[in-house]
């Protein structure tokens, strides 16, 4: 995985990203509580689409930011993800960017393949950036050519 040096603008997609998570939401149940992730993703004309976790009430139908990010990121059909970003808050603590999970990084592979993921190594505040298919080494499609299994 080849680790490159993130830039000033990453560093706005993070505090993107630290501000939507800092923002109250508004839960079914009636509670108000911030949410837990908060995900940026930045497309190649330059502008930004945020996103928070929806947390359910039945666990099993939250939805983490990521996919909701890209989601949005998705309608506008004529831009194109180039970087994302997500970020864990412990209420009480600063955000700190955090490793998407295994269904995100499938996601960010199936909606933008060439773009690049900020990362954070674990314990540390070293961050850096990959492209997103070295997050997820031997995709699942990559075993289907011209729908046939290989």
């Amino acid at each position: 995985m080849k680790k490159e040096d993130i830039s000033d603008a990453d560093h706005d997609l993070i505090a993107a990203a630290v501000a939507a998570v800092k923002n109250p939401v508004q839960h079914p149940f009636g509670e108000k509580a911030p949410a837990l992730v908060g995900a940026a993703v930045r497309l190649d004309d330059g502008s930004i689409v945020t996103s928070v976790n929806l947390i359910a009430d039945v666990g099993g139908l939250s939805i983490c930011a990521e996919p909701i990010a890209i989601a949005e990121a998705a309608r506008r059909t004529d831009k194109r993800i180039t970087e994302i970003v997500a970020v864990y808050h412990v209420p009480g603590q600063e955000p700190q960017v955090v490793s998407p999970c295994g269904r995100c990084r499938e996601a960010i592979t199936d909606y933008a393949p060439e773009c690049f993921v900020v990362l954070r190594t674990p314990g540390e505040r070293n961050l850096f950036k990959v492209k997103a298919t070295d997050i997820l080494p031997l995709k699942y499609a990559e075993y289907w050519r011209d729908g046939k299994f290989i």
